[in-house]
């Protein structure tokens, strides 16, 4: 507990080792070595500087088919196929990145100093730590932008502006190696911290983006033996805060409000009910609903299940975990998005109030009809600032389907790949893997079927969890995803009641990587459903990201990515 209370302290009073606006290699300000890092304690402050949330990249989901922010993030820059050497986004990545790197160097020069005067076995594990982290923000780099300059080092301004990038390969066996290395170093179980199952797991992450599957493969495998993590029995509450605990966390970012450490007010309630005080702005998209499988395992458009009118009915259970189902009580009032729904029930007083949260009243309700429920609680809707759960970086479930995408793509022992994919499933349905009577099993064994399997199930178990977007760049299937027509509801005057939610005359396809594919031009002019964006990816050029234009005015030597 201790520990953790001083990565969030340390959160909230950050270690002013950020700098200058380029690679941040060398600061004007702040605490230099020369006069801090002198002891344990001081080496402690400077590796908690490097959990400060802003430095932990999580993809954001609106710039996939999985959800639609309708404010400002409508238009962010990837979505809508602008992205640029100028956009801030691909800045402040860059940015972040190397500022998080700059201090785990400085940490790392600093550690060698001590050597001899502090404990070994502690300035092992400090260094294990900074290791293991500055090679998770070289993985988001290099899958973000390819070669990138490799800096294991702080180097002298006037050297800084001279740096080149290093080559993707030079810079993947640096990840590699630092991980390897940093594993021998850190414990099995490190609270609140970076451990040795992060090490391995990360490496299989970054070895699967980077099609390496054989390091992935080994990396994931050693995970699963270490033995100590399990598949938490319920999906719900692992994305709440009382899922702190659970064996099946990996690694996460700890968030706490007596810090003043956790999501804020605004983003909280872009996910909230109109009813509850929300905006409702953030929704899963019509994509998001349909591509959980039914109960017997097939898809939606092959299932003699699926009711277009009761999608929640028959239903992968993720689907309900994950989405908000009709008419269930959610955050203090029944959900119910129709748009003859005048009214509700306050579940709190049981008093009929209006319905905020259909379009037939309030005109900024959710734009597809559904809302988020994973990693949502009423705390939420109690108080925006309560949303404190922790922020999961690695958890079981992904090593599992690491483990089998790997085998999948080497073409080999795909009947453990099944079984792999198959303990995900089966907890699901919260049965045993054994009880395939009560899930619908996967039962392909052959690597087409396997794979098609695979990242359909990897979709609906992490999502919105922040690893779709570079699914999509690594399977390379932006032109499907991205480029789009995002589909809402239809208008309330032209909304066929008969026809609610989803109509059962033009059915979406589910192709086999997992890509719902609509006729939208139908659905529209049936007025089956509505536009409410549209998106394009240009695949000549955004499997990478730009340079960014500032660093690149500083320094003639960084090369640009093409297209940009």
């Amino acid at each position: 507990m201790k520990k953790k209370i001083r990565i969030i302290y340390i959160i909230v009073v950050s270690l002013a080792l950020n700098a200058c606006a380029d690679l941040d290699l060398t600061p004007k300000t702040g605490i230099s070595t020369e006069n801090f890092f002198r002891n344990l304690p001081e080496l402690e402050i400077g590796l908690n500087s490097l959990y400060e949330k802003k430095l932990w990249k999580i993809d954001e989901d609106w710039w996939t088919d999985d959800m639609f922010h309708r404010g400002g993030p409508a238009t962010n820059d990837i979505s809508t196929g602008n992205i640029n050497s100028e956009s801030s986004l691909s800045g402040v990545y860059w940015t972040d990145l190397y500022d998080g790197i700059k201090r785990a160097n400085t940490l790392l020069q600093a550690i060698e100093k001590l050597r001899g005067v502090e404990s070994e076995d502690e300035l092992n594990r400090i260094e294990g730590e900074a290791r293991a982290i500055r090679a998770y923000f070289y993985g988001i780099l290099v899958t973000k932008f390819g070669d990138v300059p490799l800096l294991t080092s702080n180097i002298p301004l006037n050297e800084a502006y001279n740096v080149t990038r290093t080559g993707v390969s030079e810079v993947k066996n640096f990840i590699y190696s630092e991980l390897d290395e940093a594993a021998l170093l850190l414990p099995r179980n490190n609270e609140n911290r970076v451990n040795q199952g992060f090490a391995f797991g990360i490496k299989a992450r970054f070895a699967l983006y980077l099609g390496d599957f054989q390091i992935s493969k080994i990396a994931s495998k050693a995970v699963i033996d270490m033995g100590i993590y399990d598949l938490d029995k319920n999906f719900r509450t692992l994305f709440l805060k009382e899922g702190a605990a659970s064996k099946e966390n990996i690694f996460f970012i700890p968030q706490s409000l007596d810090f003043n450490v956790n999501f804020n007010n605004t983003l909280t309630r872009d996910f909230i009910p109109r009813n509850a005080g929300g905006f409702g702005a953030a929704m899963p998209t019509f994509e998001a609903v349909h591509i959980f499988e039914c109960v017997d395992g097939e898809t939606i458009d092959k299932s003699p299940l699926y009711d277009p009118q009761k999608p929640f009915v028959n239903r992968d259970p993720r689907l309900n975990e994950t989405i908000v189902e009709f008419g269930i009580p959610w955050l203090g009032f029944i959900y119910q998005p129709h748009p003859d729904s005048i009214t509700t029930i306050n579940t709190l007083n049981n008093e009929r109030v209006r319905n905020n949260d259909s379009r037939g009243v309030a005109i900024f309700a959710s734009f597809t009809g559904m809302l988020w429920k994973k990693g949502i609680e009423q705390r939420w809707a109690d108080n925006p600032r309560l949303a404190d759960q922790n922020l999961i970086i690695l958890r079981y479930a992904d090593i599992l389907l690491m483990q089998a995408e790997s085998l999948i793509e080497l073409n080999e022992d795909l009947t453990t790949a099944q079984n792999l994919i198959n303990q995900v499933r089966a907890r699901a349905y919260g049965v045993e893997l054994n009880q395939t009577d009560l899930f619908p099993a996967v039962s392909e064994l052959d690597q087409n079927g396997l794979r098609a399997r695979l990242r359909r199930e990897r979709r609906v178990e992490l999502m919105r969890e922040g690893l779709r977007y570079q699914d999509i760049i690594r399977w390379r299937i932006g032109n499907k995803t991205i480029t789009r027509v995002v589909l809402g509801m239809p208008q309330p005057t032209v909304q066929d009641r008969n026809q609610w939610p989803f109509n059962d005359q033009i059915l979406p396809v589910v192709d086999q990587d997992g890509v719902v594919l609509f006729d939208s031009q139908q659905l529209i002019s049936r007025n089956f459903a509505s536009l409410l964006q549209t998106y394009s990816f240009d695949e000549q050029r955004m499997y990478l990201w730009p340079i960014p234009a500032s660093d690149r005015f500083l320094n003639s030597n960084l090369t640009q990515n093409p297209g940009y």
